[in-house]
């Protein structure tokens, strides 16, 4: 995978989802059609905590069942790390599961200027990728 394309309006949701949910790591997915991302969903931290997140269960049912029946696919999971930088720590690759989706992480290290790095898990490591 060379580059990954984000919309605008994604990135603005990623982003102000984790400022909003400072001190905590904000989650949530990317789906999409034909390897474009269509849509963008916050998710619930169902354990908030400023180092970890859990996606809500229920709420993850629900947004897979949703994605089935509109033909999405799942392009991609982000989180933020609200005083860490935008690389992946071993808790990240620990709940690594999915090998074909991409990655984002959100450093909220200096609140001004998000940075957001994308990754893809490739023979049990990270890869960043190059983001567009």
């Amino acid at each position: 995978m060379a580059a990954v394309k984000i919309p605008r309006q994604s990135m603005e949701i990623m982003i102000n989802q984790a400022l909003n949910k400072l001190p905590h790591e904000c989650c949530g997915l990317l789906l999409g059609k034909n390897g474009k991302i269509t849509r963008t969903i916050p998710m619930k931290n169902s354990e908030p905590s400023p180092d970890s997140y859990i996606m809500d269960p229920l709420q993850q049912i629900d947004v897979f069942t949703e994605m089935e029946k509109r033909g999405e696919r799942l392009i991609g999971i982000y989180h933020s790390h609200p005083q860490g930088p935008s690389t992946p720590s071993n808790a990240d690759l620990k709940m690594a599961f999915h090998q074909d989706a991409i990655c984002i992480i959100i450093s909220l290290e200096d609140k001004n200027n998000p940075e957001l790095k994308t990754f893809i898990l490739e023979k049990g490591s990270f890869k960043e990728v190059e983001l567009i």
